[in-house]
């Protein structure tokens, strides 16, 4: 019975010593990069099928013109605010996933470079003080 607790731990450090490395910085902006443009070349794909399709319908007659330009400008309308709902839900996917890697904020950098300006300040006067002792 304490050998098989014994094993059963072995196997749990082992584990927990195998699991996979976090992310990077430089990674995840590559994996995101990559899948930003899968989308756009996606959209723009769909785009020009469509757009190759309704251009058939007109040369056969089975639409016209004046419909099919309405039916592209619908269509790229609706694309364009698909794409703003997509960069919305992105942005916030991304900053979820850079705050569980520990990336800092913007807003954090910028408070940590006002410390850094407070602390030197403060460094300043300091050095001034001694000098005037």
């Amino acid at each position: 019975m304490g050998r098989r607790c014994a094993m059963a731990e072995g196997t749990t450090a082992r584990r927990r010593r195998t699991r996979a490395p976090e992310p990077s910085e430089k990674e995840m902006f590559r994996l995101t990069r990559r899948v930003l443009l899968a989308g756009m070349g996606a959209a723009a794909l769909a785009y020009d099928e469509a757009k190759a399709f309704v251009d058939r319908l007109v040369e056969r007659g089975e639409l016209a013109e004046e419909q099919a330009r309405k039916l592209l400008r619908e269509a790229r309308e609706r694309r364009t605010g698909h794409a703003g709902k997509i960069r919305s839900h992105l942005r916030s996917r991304l900053s979820d996933a850079f705050q569980a890697v520990g990336v800092p904020t913007r807003a954090d950098l910028e408070a940590l470079e006002e410390r850094l300006d407070r602390l030197a300040e403060r460094l300043e006067a300091l050095l001034q003080q001694k000098q005037a002792e």
